[in-house]
């Protein structure tokens, strides 16, 4: 039930109990038996699953935090092991509550996840990356615990740091960014303006809206607009005006220079989405994700303007903080024949570089988790004490990623 993410109260329900004692032919405890005498045994269990696929492999770590619901500050830890010859298992290994998010707690909760998943001793020369967002404090946290673990590369995800490029982008166009914004808006509760959406244009969606935890949907949206630009403003300048503030502004914005800037970010910025995207795919080579980084680059770099200009520099400047993305670069171009020496402030052997192939460069993993605990600690579902629920949520995510 806990892997399934099915409430154990829903044991009160005699039909959904009947049903379980039918088919597994055993009575069914109550659910208060269950949570004080079962859940902390599964809770082990995948520990120790989670122990004996780790062992003595060369691992990732990424750990991030968020706020939830009820204001505290929740830390995930992912593990993730790190083959020669092909993609690891990654595991969720720790959920806690930080009592403030900065560099020393941060540094705490990564040396006691590591006490978890190794109780006999750390094996601190196994820990070969972490990978975390850009925030100051996650970067001294990691520069701290080099000393610790003197073979760790630290990096911050590149998913991350191309969104932040995405961002500038938006930044420098404002009409478009109202144009994104209130299109989908004009839709919202508006079934007869769906209605005629649809009758008008049967093959068309309706307009996308940007997710704030999903990077690079906003360009994604910009290139629907310019895709269907004129289809789209004859559409928005059949409605009122006077229904909605929103259309108002749309149809203000079709008399200023908003095709055009459409025209110029989907010619020079919308392949950093496809880039993110394919960044967020898990099991790619270590050569091939940096290549997609590389390549953005290189576009950028082709592009022309007084905006493009700035958008070079916002990349050039996020790569350039980015410790670790030099250091991996060095590694890849040794995993594919191109450098025959390496020199980095790390203690990592050349057998150690072997285990970096198929190494992650983004913190997805960890963003995942969060909308797993958010999932479980939903509305009605807010009596939870924390223990309880980082038992249900270590076990649900690793449950499904099983599957």
């Amino acid at each position: 039930m806990v892997s399934s993410n099915i409430p154990l109260e829903k044991l009160h329900n005699q039909h959904f109990r009947q049903f379980l004692e039918t088919y597994t032919s055993h009575p069914i405890p109550s659910e208060s038996t269950l949570r004080k005498n079962y859940l902390s045994t599964c809770y082990e269990d995948m520990l120790n699953k989670i122990r004996t696929s780790v062992a003595d492999n060369k691992i990732w770590v990424s750990l991030d935090e968020t706020s939830d619901v009820d204001g505290r500050y929740i830390a995930n830890v992912i593990v993730g092991t790190l083959k020669q010859d092909q993609p690891g298992e990654r595991f969720l290994l720790d959920c806690e509550v930080l009592e403030r998010a900065n560099h020393s707690t941060i540094a705490v909760l990564f040396d006691n996840s590591m006490k978890l998943l190794w109780p006999n001793g750390i094996q601190r020369n196994n820990v070969l990356l972490l990978v975390t967002d850009a925030a100051p404090y996650m970067k001294k946290a990691a520069k701290g615990l080099r000393i610790l673990y003197p073979k760790m590369v630290h990096i911050t995800c590149l998913a991350h740091a191309l969104h932040r490029v995405a961002e500038e982008v938006r930044g420098h166009f404002p009409d478009v960014d109202r144009l994104v914004s209130n299109g989908k808006k004009i839709f919202i509760k508006a079934p007869l303006r769906v209605q005629k959406f649809k009758q008008e244009a049967p093959l068309l969606p309706l307009p996308p809206q940007p997710v704030v935890t999903r990077w690079g949907t906003w360009l994604d949206a910009v290139a629907y607009y310019c895709e269907n630009y004129t289809a789209i403003e004859k559409m928005f300048n059949g409605f009122d005006s006077s229904e909605s503030t929103s259309i108002k502004a749309v149809k203000d914005l079709f008399s200023t220079t908003l095709a055009q800037n459409l025209a110029y970010i989907k010619s020079n910025f919308c392949s950093i989405s496809g880039a993110i995207t394919r960044l967020e795919f898990v099991g790619t080579e270590l050569c091939d994700a940096l290549d997609t980084v590389k390549s953005i680059e290189n576009e950028l770099n082709r592009t022309r303007g007084e905006i493009s200009d700035r958008i070079k520099t916002k990349i050039e400047s996020v790569l350039h903080r980015n410790a670790g993305y030099s250091t991996l670069c060095k590694i890849a171009d040794i995993l594919s024949g191109k450098l025959a020496t390496f020199e980095d402030d790390t203690e990592l052997s050349p057998n150690d570089l072997t285990f970096f192939k198929y190494a992650p460069v983004t913190s997805c993993d960890v963003e995942r988790s969060f909308s797993k605990y958010k999932t479980i600690l939903s509305d009605n579902r807010r009596s939870f004490k924390f223990e309880n629920l980082k038992m249900h949520v270590v076990i649900n995510c690793n449950c499904n990623s099983e599957n």
